[in-house]
């Protein structure tokens, strides 16, 4: 193994651990929102950031094979029918969630971190030759999404004092969460690079 080649995979480690920490503050935070607002969108955003944080951990365990992982795929789809579910319950019930600034403010440092985070790792993966590194930065990159969903709905909601807004988002984020779980599943055993 050449010496660029283990420093690239270091910096994948290090990264991968990064964005494995990253996802669980947004997990805790996304949570202690959800228990003060009943926001279905703070929640959707939260069952999906822990499952990225035990997406990003196997990756880093696993950096030099590969990190797709059955669980982490029907951990994606359990996030997205729960969040199915929240959103829809809230919208038939009409039980709106309280609004919620710092809500706002998870999605807007969401949304300035991962990108920087993803563009590195598909750098990385890029000169390491591996799909299995780039299909993790792509997922990286499906969070700034959901995380731009999110600052939409929680704007909505406390500023355009729209109340449906959140429910929506719950129901926006549904297909993107779903689509990573059935990636895995898909790409599981495909080993070979694919250049953009």
């Amino acid at each position: 193994m050449t010496e660029d080649r283990e420093i690239w995979i270091r910096h994948f480690f290090y990264l991968a651990i990064f964005a494995g920490t990253f996802h669980s503050f947004q997990f805790l935070a996304s949570v202690l929102l959800w228990a003060g607002t009943n926001s279905a969108a703070l929640l959707s955003y939260g069952l999906d950031a822990v499952v990225s944080a035990a997406a990003a951990l196997v990756l880093a365990a696993r950096i030099q094979r590969d990190w797709r992982n059955k669980f982490v795929a029907y951990g994606y789809i359990a996030a997205a029918a729960a969040s199915l579910y929240l959103g829809a319950s809230i919208l038939w019930l009409r039980r709106w969630p309280k609004t919620s600034a710092l809500g706002i403010g998870v999605a807007a440092i969401s949304m300035l971190v991962i990108p920087i985070a993803g563009s590195y790792m598909k750098t990385l993966a890029v000169e390491l030759r591996s799909q299995a590194l780039k299909s993790a930065a792509i997922f990286t990159f499906a969070n700034s999404y959901l995380s731009l969903v999110l600052l939409i709905a929680m704007l909505m909601s406390y500023a355009m004092n729209l109340r449906w807004g959140d429910p929506i988002g719950a129901l926006v984020m549904f297909p993107f969460i779903a689509q990573k779980g059935i990636q895995i599943l898909i790409e599981e055993g495909k080993h070979e690079y694919v250049e953009d």
